[in-house]
């Protein structure tokens, strides 16, 4: 099972932030300027807790929180 902790802690390491400053409900394009770079950390969580999931699952990932929930709901199956 994936801790939404840890994915919050992997996210903070990918944006060099510190991990207090990202919450559930930052929009993920508020925290990235670009869009490549938002493909590249859902490509590196995804290596990173063994998970994977398509383009149809990511079209309602708007926030921090949205993104824990769906790496942490696939990891569960």
């Amino acid at each position: 099972m994936v801790d939404k902790t840890e994915v919050v802690k992997a996210m903070a390491r990918f944006l060099r932030q510190p991990v207090e400053k990202l919450h559930d409900d930052d929009v993920l394009t508020d925290l990235v300027a670009e869009s490549f770079v938002l493909v590249e950390l859902v490509i590196q969580l995804q290596e990173e807790f063994g998970v994977r999931f398509g383009q149809q699952e990511l079209q309602g990932v708007r926030t921090v929180g949205d993104l824990t929930e769906l790496i942490a709901s696939v990891a569960r199956k």
